[in-house]
């Protein structure tokens, strides 16, 4: 793990995998057998658990940013209104991964038991 590299670097990359992903699991034989399938979404309720914590960090980094006085609006417009509407949108962001990740292992759960059929096996 690069600690060094900056927050939007890493947070970029991270998306671009998530690209990644779709762009090769367009095609359905991609997952060559079910535990496949399984793997990806217990991954994806990890990815869908740690967000939170990253947007709480963003928005502690909002506020600081705001209590420094740090923050200049493109307009030249103030910008308070703005940074109470953005971490009340990131607020609505982290509650709304808490139901994803929910959902997400609910469907990993009979993920887990599933299986393929095998040549070899009758």
């Amino acid at each position: 793990m690069d600690l060094s590299r900056d927050p939007s670097v890493i947070a970029s990359a991270a998306a671009e995998e998530v690209r990644a992903l779709n762009h090769r699991t367009g095609n359905p034989a991609a997952y060559q057998n079910p535990s496949d399938i399984s793997d990806v979404v217990n991954a994806l309720a990890t990815l869908a658990e740690r967000l939170p914590q990253t947007l709480q960090q963003a928005s502690a980094g909002l506020r600081r940013f705001e209590e420094d006085q740090a923050i200049r609006m493109d307009d030249g417009s103030d910008p308070s209104e703005e940074v109470t509407r953005a971490l009340g949108a990131l607020l609505n962001a982290e509650e709304s991964l808490t139901i994803v990740c929910a959902f997400l292992k609910e469907a990993a759960s009979p993920l887990s038991h599933m299986g393929g059929h095998f040549a070899d096996l009758p």
